[in-house]
């Protein structure tokens, strides 16, 4: 009676979706455009309900509208009269002018979006060995056409070596409409280096980033000649510094242009099969090397027993006598190593495994074990770095119950050891740093507060903070070159002498020793060795396992790695040879114990063979696991995996340690006349190691200590093979080629982009390599100004008064003027400059070459070239040199760093250093380089190469949280971009300028001792050397202001969107005329989207205008508006209270506050606040 179901429901044409059931209400059907109506079929369930169809008239049959979806309700009444069910029917009619696709899929990878109708552009990773997929779209209307990649076939679409563009055109039923949905399809990057057949074309394929091969290959715009990259690569370069990496030009909007037919080109072309070292000759193409290499016969593989690696085909035999048992141990060895195994690492015969070390409870610990009740309490967000600080506290108290075993040490020091990890590769803070940095931020200085509680400043914060406490009271300002910063804590300490404060004398002295450390080390190193930091923590737990369980390779080895960490590599040694002896097996200590033995201060010695075996394997192991991954679909190409702790997984790209390896290989060959089987040849390991480095860097979250030992990596490898090119030359007596000139170019470019914070070792090699970049091309204007950026930077890393800084400020200047000479005059060829001859190290050359000449007349051998002492400054121990201490990065807005603009708040504006005797009054200021306004900005050819921008990032958000008009601590960042068109850079010629140049032009000077002739393309003028120019004369002062003012006015004419040159003359002026400073800044260019440089020249102009009470002046209301889109209302509470104190100016305020949130001064809801705020 009251059954309402139906028992069977059918339509014609069409199928429903989901299938019939009598619960189920609702469905869906789509049918063709040429369908006109739709047929349903309903049966009760009940013999005596009845239904009706909607639309049907009475009857089964429902008419359709063409491209809409018709609702079709069935009625069923049951027999009772009162129970009514409906079932729906969602019938969509195709229009027949409808070209989409229902359904798109790939035989192998995913799309990216998820398919959808509506979407065209798609992305897909493929494996590395797939070299063809089939593209299998569909269409819910029968008569609509589709072509992939131009024809109907089915077969499937061959891939190129890189991206694979696949365009499937869908034609509607009527011919009106066309649609095409393309799909980018890119294979994994085989993680290895690649060598063509035809070495030209090799460096034409070549990235100049990552020595590798051109992967996905991009371009930018407008790049004369063309600058193409990898793009991961130029991603990664313009992450932060929207520039050309290669000549510092800014980028336009739209800059990346896609280079599908150069990886078409490039897929073609014949390379050897990457096992060449391995006994592989085979050549294929590269768009098959993958296949290839699945079923390559040399292909290396793991014997299971001994851990070796031996090709493919060998695997069989080798397997047979894998190992043998040492007779003395007992323990299983490679048979080939028996004798090796004896002699250093038998434990039998060295017996002494212990340490001298006392495992004791310290006071961190004893904290850690107090803080356990609170464990699991913890109220607030719960980050990644939280959970392991926990994790240590619950280790901590199981060790505090069972002191003498051995694994609860090991895993609180792993534990401990990823906190430093997840601080320095994630960039996430620890609780307290946070909170100690906002109070610092909201902390108001106090003249009269001169006194110094140390003991509490060392609980509230790091040793470092209270070096640069002591560096602003010195007058030395914060973040400073490290020269300077020692001479102001040995400043400090002598007077706490003097005023009979022994005990506040002795931990000065202790920050002396501390931050001297940093002269030699790198700052990991710093950490392994600080008790106080978690890295330094880690060393102890691993010393107390190793002294709980002697025996456990495990322990040794992780002893050993961080006395590598500290660089002791001899003491390593002895630790890691312990924790061979102990898994002859072991992948990672025999790589460690390759490490040390290579990073000994006399090298390896005799065991140069056992230590090229062993890096060699380490580094084939890393890249075979790198290969799987790269053939594992399930792998996101994407996103940086790491699922273990670090110290379990010590086999990959991002630990340091196996990225030096390579380069210490490559040195160690060297001594070779040939590598052994499976070991790579030189070249192929630097360009290995520059192409991991490049990896790296392009997947770590955050620019920490990891981020810059990196980056080193990649430029000492650079340097490496810019040696081996320059040695090779030589030998043919063809040291000027064009080849070389362009490689030492790229690499002075992309110094000109770190971010490593400025330090001896960085800045000499910069030096190093832009010398010889003059050397080779001594007319191109462009190596010249770059000389002169890294000559300034070195004057801003030395005492501004020491005979040597003045030397080579005064070789800057030189450097600048004879670009700027040499504007219009061929780049190629020629004589070198006067003003280039005339400086030091070109007469320091000279004078080498004249002994050589002599020597080598004499039969004597021939010294070391000048640019061969640059490799010392490559030594991966020391990555950057005299790095900042703890917590240093890029410098930002708000950090002062080297240098930098705001570096030296008490000569703010001015142009002149300070003067106060050393060690004399405490609070007075000490001999400081010129003003910040000279030195803001330093150099890379406009960006500034020892400080830089505004901002770690254009546009970035680490400066969202500090104002952009406190001038007084804004800085300047190493990778600070420039807001300039090419066409202003490049193509804009000298006599076009609206401004004359305020020093002509005279045709360069040339020393007549070679008979070169001038050729190639001419020198095309450019703001950079005038902008070095004028802040070489802004550092000189007194009366080279003026001419600097002159050069300032230049590069605004060639160049109108520098924010530098703005910001710098401004502040020149700013002591002197502040109104004429307002004047400048409002002549900058502004366009839409506001930027954070936008905002620091507002933020300047309201600062400016407020203070000299120019309240009626008119570009303050606008000026206001633009800096709070920018940066927000908090920035101008200050401003709009001061206003709101005269009673004078409430319509400028509306103004404002109606502007800053783009609406009418008449909105209701912001009436309502005027009247609040009794503005109306």
């Amino acid at each position: 009676m009251d059954n309402a179901d139906l028992e069977k429901l059918s339509i014609s044409p069409g199928k429903l979706t989901p299938k019939f059931h009598h619960n189920t209400t609702e469905y869906a059907v789509t049918l063709g455009s040429d369908v006109g109506q739709i047929k349903v079929d309903p049966l009760t369930s009940d013999s005596g309900a009845s239904y009706s169809i909607s639309g049907s008239g009475g009857g089964k049959t429902v008419p359709l509208r063409e491209g809409e979806v018709t609702p079709v309700k069935i009625e069923v009444t049951a027999e009772d009269g009162s129970t009514i069910k409906n079932y729906f029917i969602h019938v969509t009619r195709l229009s027949a002018s409808d070209a989409s696709l229902s359904e798109l899929k790939l035989s192998v990878g995913l799309l990216s979006p998820n398919f959808a109708s509506n979407i065209t552009n798609y992305s897909a990773f493929v494996p590395f060995s797939c070299s063809s997929v089939e593209v299998t779209p569909a269409v819910a209307d029968k008569k609509t056409a589709v072509k992939v990649n131009g024809t109907e076939s089915k077969e499937p679409t061959a891939l190129k070596y890189g991206d694979t563009v696949v365009e499937v055109e869908v034609t509607s039923p009527d011919v009106s409409n066309k649609k095409t949905y393309v799909v980018v399809i890119s294979r994994l990057r085989l993680p290895r280096p690649i060598t063509f057949s035809d070495e030209r074309q090799q460096l034409r394929f070549q990235c100049p980033v990552c020595l590798g091969i051109l992967y996905r290959p991009k371009s930018i715009k407008g790049s004369d000649p063309k600058h193409v990259f990898c793009k991961r690569c130029i991603d990664e370069l313009t992450r932060t510094s929207k520039v050309d990496p290669l000549d510092g030009s800014p980028l336009a909007d739209v800059w990346r242009m896609d280079e599908f037919e150069l990886d078409k080109e490039l897929s073609s072309q014949q390379v050897f099969c990457v096992y060449k070292h391995w006994g592989c000759n085979a050549e294929v193409e590269l768009c098959d090397l993958g296949s290839h290499l699945q079923k390559c016969d040399f292909r290396p593989v793991e014997v299971e027993k001994s851990g070796e690696l031996v090709p493919a085909k060998d695997l069989e035999e080798k397997s047979k006598e894998a190992s043998k048992g040492c007779p003395d141990c007992n323990r299983p060895v490679r048979s080939s190593e028996l004798e090796e195994h004896k002699t250093y690492m038998c434990t039998s015969k060295h017996s002494n495994t212990g340490v001298k070390h006392k495992s004791e409870i310290r006071a961190w610990e004893k904290k850690l074990q107090m803080e356990t009740r609170n464990a699991g309490h913890y109220d607030g967000e719960i980050s990644p770095l939280r959970y392991l600080e926990k994790a240590a506290e619950w280790f901590a108290t199981a060790i505090k119950l069972s002191p003498k075993k051995a694994d609860l040490h090991f895993q609180l020091g792993q534990v401990l050891e990823e906190e430093h990890y997840v601080q320095d590769v994630y960039g996430i803070k620890p609780q307290y740093q946070i909170t100690n940095e906002l109070l610092l931020l909201f902390k108001k200085s106090s003249d009269d507060d001169d006194e110094m509680d140390f003991n509490m400043k060392s609980k509230e914060s790091s040793k470092e903070d209270d070096i640069q406490a002591i560096c602003e009271m010195r007058g030395a300002g914060r973040n400073a070159p490290l020269a300077l910063q020692l001479k102001a804590i040995d400043e400090e300490y002598h007077y706490l002498l003097d005023q009979g404060q022994s005990d506040r004398a002795d931990y000065v002295q202790k920050l002396y020793a501390w931050k001297s450390k940093q002269a030699t080390q790198n700052k990991t190193a710093q950490l392994a060795s600080n008790e106080e930091e978690s890295l330094g923590k880690a060393y102890l737990k691993y010393l107390d396992a190793l002294v709980n369980g002697a025996d456990n390779h495990l322990y040794n080895l992780h002893v050993g790695r961080m006395l590598l960490l500290q660089s002791k590599p001899e003491e390593a040694v002895s630790r890691l040879q312990v924790a061979v002896g102990l898994k002859p097996t072991s992948l990672e200590a025999r790589f460690y114990l390759g490490l040390a033995l290579s990073q000994q201060k006399d090298g390896p010695g005799k065991r140069k063979d056992e230590a090229v075996k062993y890096l060699s394997e380490g580094i084939e192991h890393l890249l075979n696991q790198m290969t799987l991954d790269a053939n594992d679909p399930g792998k996101e190409n994407e996103r940086w995996q790491q699922i273990n702790l670090s110290s379990n997984n010590l086999a990959r790209p991002d630990n340091i340690q196996w990225l030096q390896g390579c380069g210490l290989l490559s040195n160690v060959c060297k001594q070779m006349t040939k590598p052994p089987s499976g070991v790579m040849s030189r070249v192929n390991v630097l360009h290995g190691a520059a192409m991991l480095a490049s990896h790296v860097l392009s997947n770590l979250v955050a620019r920490g200590d990891t981020y810059h030992q990196a980056e080193w990596v990649l430029y000492e490898t650079h340097f490496a093979l810019l040696q081996m090119k320059l040695d090779n030359a030589k030998a043919v007596g063809n040291q000027k080629s064009g080849e070389i000139s362009s490689f030492c170019e790229n690499l002075s470019a992309l110094l000109n982009c770190s971010v490593i914070p400025p330090g001896k070792q960085i800045l000499e090699l910069k030096e190093k390599t832009c010398q010889q970049a003059v050397l080779l091309q001594s007319c191109n204007s462009r190596a010249l100004y770059r000389l002169g950026d890294a000559q300034l930077s070195l004057y801003d890393n030395d005492y501004p008064t020491s005979a040597n800084a003045k030397q080579t400020l005064k070789d800057a200047e030189l450097s600048y003027r004879a670009s700027i000479e040499l504007e219009g005059s061929s780049s190629v060829g020629g004589e070198a400059p006067v003003k280039i001859t005339e400086q030091r190290w070109f007469k320091e050359q000279e004078a080498k070459k004249e002994a050589e000449k002599k020597t080598a007349a004499a039969g004597g051998t021939p010294q070391k070239t000048a640019s061969s002492q640059a490799g010392k400054a490559a030594s991966p121990a020391g990555r950057g040199g005299n790095q900042a201490g703890r917590g240093s990065s890029t410098p930002t807005r708000g950090k002062p760093a080297v240098g930098g603009r705001g570096s030296s708040p008490s000569t703010r504006g001015g142009t002149a250093a300070a003067k106060a005797p050393a060690g004399g009054t405490r609070g007075k200021t000490s001999p400081t380089k010129p003003a910040s306004t000279a030195v803001r900005g330093a150099t890379t050819g406009g960006r500034g190469a020892a400080t830089g921008g505004r901002g770690a990032a254009r546009g970035g958000s680490t400066l969202t949280t500090n104002k952009p008009s406190a001038h007084k601590s804004g800085t300047c960042s190493p990778t600070k971009p420039l807001a300039l068109s090419k066409q202003s850079s490049q193509t804009k010629p000298v006599a076009q300028s609206p401004t004359t140049p305020s020093t002509p032009v005279k045709p360069a000077t040339t020393n007549p001792t070679t008979e070169q002739k001038p050729s190639g393309p001419p020198n095309k003028p450019s703001y950079n050397a005038r902008l070095g120019l004028a802040r070489v004369l802004m550092r000189k002062g007194s009366d080279s202001i003026s001419e600097a003012h002159k050069f300032y006015e230049e590069v605004i004419s060639m160049a109108p969107s520098v924010h530098d040159a703005y910001i710098e003359l401004a502040d020149s002026l700013i002591k002197s005329d502040p109104m004429k400073a307002v004047d400048t800044y409002s002549k900058y260019p502004f366009k839409e989207p506001l930027t954070f440089d936008d905002a620091y020249i507002y933020g300047e102009m309201v600062r400016l205008l407020m203070k000299n009470q120019k309240y009626d002046d008119p570009r303050l209301g606008p000026s206001m508006i633009s800096l709070g889109k920018v940066m927000g209302l908090t920035v101008l509470e200050k401003y709009v209270e001061t206003l709101d104190k005269t009673f004078k100016y409430s319509k400028l305020l509306k103004q404002v506050y109606a502007g800053v949130h783009s609406k009418s001064v008449d909105d209701p809801d912001l009436q309502q606040f005027f009247k609040f705020k009794c503005w109306v």
